[in-house]
């Protein structure tokens, strides 16, 4: 047997592996996670899940941030720097996770709301935004059970709530239903 054409035919066997790998490591390379650090921890966290929620309000560094899926009221709080001293956590749940889209309004001392009470001791701090909220929010409301609260998001999918009274407008809920809820909800 001739040793030169053995050797030949290795050599194209792993200048084609070497192609090979080449290939594939470049294709690779541009498939890598995103990488963050958080204020809590100076560790990198991998993030394969994120999502973008809007804090303002009595909050130091208000704006939209990208948190991990799964992270909570708190967290959402820390990364905005923290509380003002005259914020109003009363009814904040701050334990609460959060949802894509979604926006947490902090209310201050003597502010005005919608409605045109003060929120200083006022219990309505931490309303519903039907227009944002998840099933499991929704099912917190005085009589809207999960057929409900997915006929409602249905709706906000097709089109987004106006007003608190456009709630009016899914099949089920009426005046009662809604002179029930009304207090809890808003649409920001």
């Amino acid at each position: 047997m001739d040793n030169s054409i053995y050797k030949k035919g290795l050599a194209v066997v792993l200048i084609i592996a070497i192609i090979i790998m080449t290939a594939l490591g470049i294709k690779l390379s541009g498939k890598e996670k995103e990488i963050t650090f958080t204020k809590e921890r100076d560790m990198e966290i991998e993030i394969e899940t994120y999502i973008w929620v809007d804090i303002d309000g009595a909050v130091n560094i208000p704006g939209v941030y990208v948190l991990i899926e799964g992270s909570r009221v708190k967290d959402a709080i820390t990364i905005a720097g923290g509380l003002k001293e005259e914020a109003i956590t009363k009814n904040l749940n701050k334990a609460r996770k959060l949802v894509d889209g979604e926006k947490i309004y902090i209310y201050e001392e003597g502010e005005i709301s919608g409605i045109g009470e003060t929120l200083a001791g006022s219990s309505q701090l931490d309303l519903i935004n039907i227009n944002t909220a998840s099933a499991q929010q929704l099912r917190t409301l005085p009589g809207i059970g999960e057929a409900y609260a997915n006929r409602i998001i249905e709706y906000r999918n097709i089109k987004k709530f106006s007003s608190i009274e456009e709630i009016k407008n899914v099949q089920g809920i009426g005046e009662k239903t809604f002179e029930n809820i009304k207090e809890f909800i808003t649409v920001y």
